[in-house]
């Protein structure tokens, strides 16, 4: 072999191990749960903090079985220790007294020895995550309709929830209501449905699912009616649902239960859709992925990490230039152009084979 034919195959193999580290990186880790929350008072601050850390890591294992598994199963969990499945954890922020220790952390646990625990015990569970979903929510309340304008208690209800959201399935993102946000989308328009709007809205936290939560608070403050909208490829649980204020409760707080309450549906909706995927058998399908640098390899890899009707695929070949893959769907054809498109992924049919990128605009 030429030296320079050699050097080519070497600079070739450098990359294509880059790009799959690179995309590992680049996908989130189904088994990893973050900003895990604990604060633990005890005789010193070691015993303080050895306490702290465990409670951080069952706390972790039961929200990730959580995510993992639907609502109707939450009660038959297995009932063992979390600690004995974690892989590694990280301490991200701490504070430290002589007898208390605060701290927040991420704990990522073995995805084999998990995914085999909830097969023993025969409950359905999914590892697939859905792409983003951003959320604008319009309220009417005393006459005014309103998105972006203060006071919006409904928007700052979905707001204070994305984080604690990121850990679902389904992520949530709730624009900050910035000049560029009132200059792409009106509440008018959000509640048309505009549907340029809402891409390019979309668009800018590179998502093609975009909710519309149209709440109308009723005159005496006691009641929450709520449709739900938009351009999304996710299935929503439900169009329209309705809220009534608990004894006690605020209206501010009868929107956070609200907000909570949806996401929670959404997630569950889209983890039957991926659970009913992995029971259906599986079709081959070839693409080639044209490719001018490893930003659009990474790009492509993200985007099928989103794609629930996707089971598995395998890279046949990897260059500079393009990459050739099988992808094992579930439904023909059609239905899986349609959940790439969801995820941002153009499918098209060349003549003689299908080609497959990032969609414009993504």
């Amino acid at each position: 072999m030429s030296s320079r034919r050699f050097a080519g195959l070497f600079v070739l193999m450098v990359f294509a191990l880059f790009l799959a580290r690179a995309g590992r990186a680049e996908t989130a880790n189904p088994f990893t749960v973050a900003d895990v929350k604990v604060d633990v008072t005890a005789a010193s601050a070691s015993a303080a903090k050895k306490q702290a850390l465990a409670e951080g890591q069952r706390r972790a294992f039961t929200r990730l079985l959580h995510r993992l598994t639907l609502p109707a199963d939450y009660a038959r969990l297995p009932q063992v220790d979390g600690v004995d499945y974690v892989q590694d954890y990280q301490i991200e922020r701490e504070q430290a007294s002589s007898v208390r220790y605060i701290a927040t952390m991420s704990v990522q646990f073995d995805g084999n020895a998990v995914t085999a625990l909830l097969t023993k015990a025969d409950i359905p569970f999914t590892t697939a995550a859905a792409p983003p979903l951003v959320v604008l929510p319009v309220l009417t309340s005393a006459g005014m309709t309103v998105l972006w304008d203060d006071p919006n208690p409904w928007r700052d209800a979905w707001a204070d929830l994305a984080p604690a959201a990121a850990g679902g399935v389904v992520p949530i993102d709730v624009p900050p209501g910035d000049l560029s946000d009132v200059r792409t989308v009106t509440a008018a328009q959000a509640l048309a449905d505009d549907t340029q709007a809402l891409s390019a809205e979309g668009a800018r936290f590179n998502s093609a699912n975009v909710l519309v939560a149209a709440a109308t608070l009723s005159a005496d403050g006691t009641r929450l009616d709520v449709t739900l909208s938009g351009a999304t490829g996710l299935t929503l649980p439900f169009t329209t649902i309705s809220y009534t204020k608990k004894s006690g409760e605020t209206a501010a707080r009868m929107m956070s239960r609200a907000a909570a309450d949806i996401t929670r549906s959404i997630d569950t909706a889209f983890k039957q859709t991926a659970m009913g995927a992995a029971t259906q058998p599986t079709t081959p399908l070839s693409a080639i992925v044209p490719l001018t640098g490893l930003s659009d390899w990474l790009a492509v890899r993200t985007r099928l990490a989103r794609v629930a009707t996707i089971r598995s695929y395998d890279v046949v070949s990897l260059s500079r230039s393009e990459a050739a893959l099988i992808l094992n769907v579930t439904g023909d054809q059609t239905k899986a152009k349609a959940a790439l498109a969801d995820a941002g992924l153009d499918l098209q049919w060349s003549g003689s084979y299908w080609t497959m990128s990032v969609a414009a605009g993504q």
